[in-house]
């Protein structure tokens, strides 16, 4: 059932889930012949950021910008791909799996009570998935120029086409944005406080990654932050750090996400909406009743995949075995830069001063395949752990990268040992054949006397 105004009167239901972005879908899903009564409670849009303003458009984005398409082609093409950011068929089928769609804003008023359009409603579980927001840029005179400055939403959905665009952060998103304006004939300036790009990953990743960036056209500003901005009639102004102004027409706000737990009620059961959620690795949050958390908003990381998982964990331990954890699966995210990056378990800046963990990594243009196929540098950093013999992290960047993450997320979930891994045989001639190389120089690190 799906109403703007639902009858939720003596409604009572076993499960209640705030948020109907990626994470809640798949937890519906997951349910899907359990027997148990679903309500899910979400004001703005079924489906969340990802399909309709953050994962999708972007990728979609991204194609178009090295592909030749116009500006205005490429409008139209991500509009249609994201369905004009209609909800309607994400709503369709929740109800279709038999969840009960309230449109309305919820908020916790005590143990497994939830309340919407003015009603109580009881649950026996309550799972949180509100999701993240965009963090803010707290400097002089960004209140007056608010029409001047883009969140990522903002970026991946509008319609105009800046012709200079300053981006505030080198994360995910700054990254990614850099090449799609940069693409489209934009005069791009990439501001990142940091010594380095995607300062998290391994050092030779960040080199490859500014390098591309510099062939894309895009000025990278390593170590400089914005500290003003004024408006100018419809240009922005922004003073840096070192004492530079730049006129752009938009700025663009990448410096992160933080989870959305303020506001939902949390303190009537005991938790503190302000600080990161007390989360168990089942996903349960310490609180009164059965409270769980999934996606973003647990604090475990802002990935679609990632929420999935999440809406698994949950589940078996709804109706399942009651055995799964959010950590028995490595984590792996994907960066579509050009070329993309790829991040598997704990990042090279986690692992730094562990004396249990040995490293290698090569650049790509060392083998046959980028030759053949004048394909853009890349490297690889692997890791592995002295005390278990396995792989524990990857950081790369290359072409295909993003394919080949796959072979390495099930060497590390598998706990193939790299003594067993590094007498593998790989294709000649593939990007595959860097894997070879940096197993047995781990092997010959972890063996070492």
């Amino acid at each position: 059932m799906s109403e703007d105004r639902p009858d939720l009167a003596d409604r009572r239901f076993d499960v209640g889930v705030i948020g109907a972005g990626s994470a809640a879908e798949a937890l519906v899903r997951e349910l899907d012949g359990s027997g148990l009564a679903i309500v899910v409670f979400e004001p703005h849009l079924v489906g969340g950021e990802c399909p309709f303003l953050a994962c999708m458009p972007s990728k979609a984005m991204l194609h178009d910008a090295s592909s030749g398409t116009s500006w205005a082609e490429m409008v139209e093409r991500r509009d249609t791909i994201v369905e004009h950011r209609d909800d309607s068929a994400h709503a369709e089928e929740l109800v279709e799996l038999g969840a009960t769609l309230v449109r309305q804003r919820a908020q916790i008023v005590g143990p497994g009570v939830v309340r919407a359009n003015g009603l109580d409603v009881q649950v026996r579980h309550l799972v949180i998935a509100t999701g993240s927001t965009e963090n803010s840029l707290d400097i002089d005179g960004i209140d007056t120029c608010s029409d001047l400055v883009w969140t990522s939403d903002d970026a991946l959905s509008t319609t105009e086409q800046p012709e200079r665009l300053l981006i505030v952060g080198a994360g995910v998103i700054g990254a990614e944005c850099s090449f799609i304006y940069s693409g489209f004939g934009a005069e791009v300036t990439l501001v990142h406080p940091g010594d380095r790009v995607m300062d998290r990953t391994a050092p030779g990743v960040s080199n490859v990654l500014s390098a591309s960036l510099d062939r894309a056209g895009v000025n990278v500003r390593c170590g400089e932050r914005a500290v003003s901005i004024r408006r100018d009639g419809d240009c922005a102004v922004v003073t840096l750090s070192g004492g530079e102004q730049l006129t752009v027409d938009r700025v663009l706000v990448a410096i992160g996400r933080h989870a959305n737990t303020v506001s939902l009620g949390l303190e009537t059961i005991g938790v503190d909406g302000s600080e990161p959620l007390p989360l168990e690795p089942s996903g349960r949050v310490r609180s009164e009743g059965s409270l769980w958390a999934i996606g973003d908003v647990s604090g475990h990381g802002q990935y679609t995949h990632l929420a999935n998982h999440h809406a698994r964990v949950v589940a078996d331990h709804l109706v399942g075995t009651q055995t799964r954890g959010y950590d028995d699966v490595t984590q792996v995210g994907c960066v579509f830069s050009k070329p993309p990056i790829i991040e598997v378990g704990p990042s090279w800046s986690d692992l730094q001063g562990d004396d249990d963990v040995v490293a290698s990594g090569l650049d790509l243009g060392d083998f046959p395949r980028a030759t053949t196929d004048e394909l853009e540098d890349g490297h690889l950093w692997l890791a592995a752990r002295r005390s278990t013999g396995c792989l524990v992290a990857a950081s790369g960047i290359g072409p295909k990268f993003d394919e080949l993450v796959h072979a390495i997320v099930f060497a590390v979930d598998g706990a193939i040992p790299v003594a067993r891994l590094q007498m593998s045989m790989q294709p000649f001639p593939t990007i595959g054949e860097i894997l070879g190389p940096i197993l047995r120089d781990l092997h010959a690190q972890l063996t070492a006397p």
